[in-house]
Order: structure tokens, then sequence, then C-alpha cells
């Protein structure tokens, strides 16, 4: 990614501290744990322009967690 030119790298999956560390030596923006409108900026955050309040809108079933969702008991 950072030999393309590349300054960002978005994953649905997990990181590690060695991985959030090369992000931030290599100046690129590291997002993870990326599913329905949710993620972690891990490097880079700066470089994010939010222009959506978190609080909008609703996610689909598919995209909420089981356990976190209100509707499961």
């Amino acid at each position: 990614t950072v030999h393309m030119g590349i300054p960002i790298l978005v994953s649905r999956s997990g990181f590690t501290a060695w991985g959030v560390e090369l992000a931030r030596e290599a100046n690129l923006t590291l997002i993870g744990r990326a599913r329905g409108k949710r993620f972690m900026a891990l490097a880079g955050q700066d470089r994010i322009v939010f222009d959506a309040d978190a609080a909008d809108g609703d996610e689909p079933a598919n995209a909420v967690r089981k356990g976190a969702r209100e509707d499961v008991a």
C-alpha cells in the first residue's frame, strides 16, 4: 500500500500493535474493524473528515453484534 502511494488502508478484521506502529511511521491512515457504518481509526485520524453524526441513521441488523442489539434479550 505504501509503496504504491495509497494513503489509506481499510480492513474489516483486527490489527496488531506492530501494524499500527508501521502505519504511523509510514504516515498511513489505518482503519480497522470496519463494519457497517462503524470503524476504528488506528493511525492518521487527523486526515479523516467526519461529515455525519454517528448517532444518525440506522445500521442494517447484520452489521450490529447480537450482544449490542437492544431487541435481543
